[in-house]
């Protein structure tokens, strides 16, 4: 999973990168399909006493956002990361929940697949 990070009056350490880029990965492996091609993008900012954090991750042409705010910051962005995986694994579990038919082929759209009335 690539995450991208933006700070507005906050800079990050390689070593908090690090970290953070670890606490991602199990949402990473939740909806990369095996293929590395999930991507993230952290937006944090400092308020007053708050540190505020925003996980957004594109899925399947919807965004999942995981929002959260804590005195610390870490803690700001363990609460979001938490709150974006409970949203991938709800995203998951309806996809694969959802009732599929299988695909029917020509004849039995068109009705021909079926026998015809005639007795002998």
């Amino acid at each position: 999973m690539k995450v991208t990070y933006t700070g507005r009056r906050i800079d990050l350490t390689p070593a908090q990168t690090q970290k953070l880029t670890v606490e991602f990965e199990k949402v990473g492996k939740l909806l990369d399909n095996g293929r590395g091609e999930a991507e993230a993008r952290v937006v944090l900012s400092h308020e007053r006493h708050l540190n505020h954090a925003e996980v957004t991750v594109p899925y399947h042409h919807h965004e999942l956002v995981g929002q959260a705010s804590d005195a610390d910051l870490f803690g700001a962005l363990h609460a979001a990361a938490q709150k974006l995986e409970a949203q991938a694994i709800r995203v998951r579990e309806k996809w694969r929940d959802a009732k599929r038919a299988p695909k029917l082929d020509a004849r039995q759209k068109n009705g021909q697949g079926q026998k015809s009335g005639q007795e002998g």
